[in-house]
């Protein structure tokens, strides 16, 4: 819940930040006026790109660990049999079992500190992602439901417009 001195959060502040992440996402959808005083500050429209749909983030575990969660690129295609084509994607990256995993999240939703996290794949090396995070970070059909109880930070990235949300 925030507070009226200076915007800051008391009680569960990850959970209150990533339910006022998913207000902001939801309100985006209407861009036939971006300059309308009710959409919130999420992006902007730069260079005829649309405009961002996504605030990109990382939470962070008791231990102060990045917390991940496992991913199915969708370059990865299976045969009949359940076996992997490819183990790399069109990038390169390896993506077998261990380096399907990914600690960037977009909110989905969020009831009483339940959320539901779309996972979002890395396209590039971490550092990149985090100066260029439009040009580095994909969707995926791979979500995860997560008790925001249980990380003590969040980190939050550039906005960014995904294709597919």
């Amino acid at each position: 819940m925030r507070d009226d001195v200076g915007g800051v959060f008391q009680g569960d502040c990850v959970c209150d930040i990533v339910e006022f992440i998913d207000d902001l996402q939801d309100v985006v959808e209407d861009v036939s006026c971006p300059t309308n005083c009710l959409n919130p500050v999420l992006g902007d429209v730069f260079n005829q790109q649309p405009r961002a749909n996504t605030r990109p983030f990382i939470l962070f575990t008791e231990d102060g660990k990045p917390f991940k969660a496992f991913f199915k690129s969708l370059d990865t295609e299976c045969d009949h049999d359940g076996d992997n084509h490819h183990n790399h994607n069109h990038h390169g990256i390896n993506t077998d079992f261990e380096a399907c995993k990914s600690p960037f999240f977009r909110v989905e939703s969020v009831n009483d500190c339940c959320a539901v996290l779309r996972v979002l794949e890395p396209q590039d090396d971490y550092c990149d992602i985090m100066a260029c995070p439009q040009d580095n970070l994909r969707v995926t059909n791979s979500c995860i439901t997560v008790d925001l109880r249980c990380f003590c930070a969040i980190q939050c990235l550039d906005d960014i417009y995904l294709r597919g949300v």
